[in-house]
């Protein structure tokens, strides 16, 4: 369990991406729905911004093999061909920004870092954990919305995504 919310939202976000794959099998992961983006792409793509920011930018770890590479980047081509590797290598990232984020305090996300990538406004800043943490939870849950419309669109019946919210609203 995290100490602070806001990294409860972002394992919150995995739950749900999680589930909104449940039952997904290979072919279908990453088959193109309507020319958009494999759900192994999308999954590839979340995974390298969280390895870049929380895992490579916070803890200086190198990036990961398979999920760093640029075709996962913003702009990337939306095509994935190895559902398996790119899950896996996925779960390797969470589970490491895991060990880094779960004990951290809500003071701890105040740390702020110097930043030379493609936002314009952080390399004048800085990224600041907080930020990161909420922003990937955001970019999370985007994906997780094109997933469960793609998925819809197939048949699927894929639920809702309310994430922990679900239990700490009256």
């Amino acid at each position: 369990m995290p100490k602070c919310q806001i990294v409860g939202l972002l394992f919150d976000a995995w739950d749900d991406l999680d589930r909104v794959l449940e039952g997904l099998d290979a072919t279908t992961a990453v088959a193109s729905e309507s020319g958009g983006s494999s759900a192994a792409w999308t999954v590839g793509h979340l995974a390298n911004q969280l390895d870049a920011w929380a895992n490579v930018r916070f803890q200086g770890r190198a990036p990961h093999p398979l999920i760093s590479q640029a075709r996962f980047r913003i702009g990337g081509p939306g095509a994935a061909d190895d559902w398996e590797a790119i899950w896996g290598g996925a779960i390797e990232v969470r589970a490491a920004a895991r060990s880094y984020l779960e004990p951290m305090s809500e003071g701890d996300l105040d740390l702020v870092i110097p930043y030379d990538g493609s936002f314009t406004r952080l390399r004048e800043t800085g990224l600041n954990l907080r930020y990161a943490v909420l922003r990937t939870t955001a970019h999370h849950y985007f994906h997780i919305g094109e997933i469960a419309t793609n998925r819809t669109r197939l048949g699927d019946s894929v639920g809702d995504y309310p994430g922990g919210l679900s239990h700490s609203m009256p």
